[in-house]
C-alpha cells in the first residue's frame, strides 16, 4: 500500500484536465480494501471519468494483477483476473490463446476492476456476456462476496455496481466464462465486411483494433474519455414522431421494446462533429467522442452542456454524460 498526498490526477484519467486529489491510495493486495471507509472512490484506469479541479474524496487505486484458470470443460474454460490488470492487456491474452468471450471489445482502455461496473461493449458485444462471477469486497460486512453475474444487474452501459450497490461493494476481481471454440461474431457493421478474412478471436481482435484506430481519437495523443454520451433510448410513439421528421434516423432495438438512437448521428447531424470550443471540440473521427485539447472539466461540461440543449431542442431527446463526474472545481 502506497499513499500519496496532493496527488496529480491529469496523467490519471484519459481526458487529462487538470486536477488534484488530496489523497491517493495505491492498493497492493485484495486484502488492503479493508482501509476503505464512507465516501472513498475506486479509480481504475481513469478511462470514464471526469476530474474537476479539487478532489477531496480519499481515491483508491488498485494496482495488484494476476490471471488464474479456475475451471475448464470440454468447452469452456473458467478465467479469474484481478482488478488491477489492464483491460485490453487481457483482451489481447486471451485472443491471442484463441479463446472466446471478450475478443470484441479490444482496445478499450481502462481495468479489469471497472469494466463491469459501467459493463462496457463495443461491436456487438458487452462483458456481461462473458462475465461469470464479480468478486467484490463488501464495504458494509467487511468480507469478500462471490456474486454471480445474473445479479448484478447488468444492462445497456449499466450495472448495480455503477447504481445502488456503488458505495456497497468494490471488485476486486472478475472471472470471466470463455469457449474454447468458437466463431468469431461479426455480425456488426465494419466487421461484417470483412468476415472472409476473420476466421478465430485473434484475428477479430485484431480487425477490432485497426478499425477503432481508424474511427477513434487515441487518449495518449488526443485526451478523451471515449463515448461521451450515453445513446437516448425512447419508446415506439416518440420514436416514431421523429422518423417522420427524419426518415433516414438510424435506430436499433432496445429492452422492453423500446428503440435506441445513436447519439453519434444526433450530434454529426446538428453540426458539431470536428468544432471545436476553444480548449474542448467533438472528435473529426467520432461524434461521440469529446476531446480536451488543455481545458478543465468546466470547460468540458460547458460544451457538453450546449451540446444537450441543441440536441433536445432538435430532437426532443436527453443525451446523458456516460462519464462519472468526481470533485469540485
Amino acid at each position: 500500500m502506497q499513499t500519496e498526498h496532493h496527488a496529480d490526477l491529469a496523467p490519471r484519467h484519459t481526458l487529462a484536465c487538470p486536477a488534484t486529489a488530496r489523497e491517493l491510495i495505491h492498493i497492493d493486495h485484495p486484502d488492503e480494501w479493508r482501509i476503505t471507509a464512507p465516501g472513498d472512490r475506486i479509480l481504475g484506469g481513469g478511462s470514464n471519468i471526469i476530474f474537476r479541479a479539487e478532489v477531496r474524496k480519499r481515491l483508491l487505486c488498485p494496482r495488484y494483477t494476476g490471471r488464474q484458470i479456475t475451471g475448464e470443460d470440454q468447452e469452456h474454460l473458467y478465467l479469474r483476473v484481478a482488478a488491477g490488470e489492464r483491460w485490453d492487456d487481457l483482451v489481447a491474452w486471451t485472443a491471442a490463446q484463441n479463446w472466446y468471450g471478450i475478443e470484441n471489445l479490444a482496445a478499450i482502455p481502462g481495468s479489469v476492476g471497472a469494466a463491469p461496473v459501467q459493463n462496457i461493449g463495443a461491436y456487438g458485444r458487452e462483458i456481461a456476456d462473458a462475465v461469470h462471477t464479480i468478486h467484490a469486497y463488501n464495504r458494509d460486512t467487511r468480507q469478500g462476496e462471490d456474486i454471480p453475474a445474473a445479479a448484478c444487474g447488468f444492462a445497456y452501459r449499466q450495472s448495480y455496481y455503477k447504481q445502488h450497490w456503488r458505495s456497497r461493494y468494490i471488485i476486486s476481481a472478475i472471472t470471466l466464462r470463455l469457449a474454447k471454440r468458437g466463431q468469431p461474431d461479426t455480425a456488426y457493421p465494419g466487421l461484417r465486411e470483412q468476415a472472409a478474412t476473420i476466421h478465430n478471436a485473434q484475428d477479430a481482435y485484431t480487425a477490432i483494433r485497426r478499425l477503432r484506430a481508424t474511427r477513434l481519437p487515441d487518449p495518449k495523443t488526443e485526451p478523451n474519455a471515449g463515448s461521451f454520451f450515453h445513446n437516448p433510448i425512447t419508446d415506439h410513439a416518440t420514436f416514431a414522431t421523429l422518423q417522420r421528421h427524419y426518415p433516414d434516423i438510424p435506430h436499433y432495438p432496445a429492452a422492453d421494446g423500446r428503440v435506441k438512437i445513436p447519439a453519434a448521428w444526433c450530434i454529426e447531424q446538428s453540426g458539431y462533429k470536428g468544432v471545436r470550443d476553444g480548449k474542448v471540440g467533438i472528435s473529426d473521427k467520432h461524434a461521440l467522442v469529446l476531446t480536451n485539447h488543455g481545458g478543465t472539466a468546466a470547460e468540458i461540461l460547458a460544451f457538453a452542456a450546449r451540446i444537450q440543449t441543441d440536441i433536445h431542442a432538435r430532437y426532443g431527446l436527453t443525451l446523458a454524460i456516460e462519464p462519472d463526474i468526481i470533485g469540485e472545481d
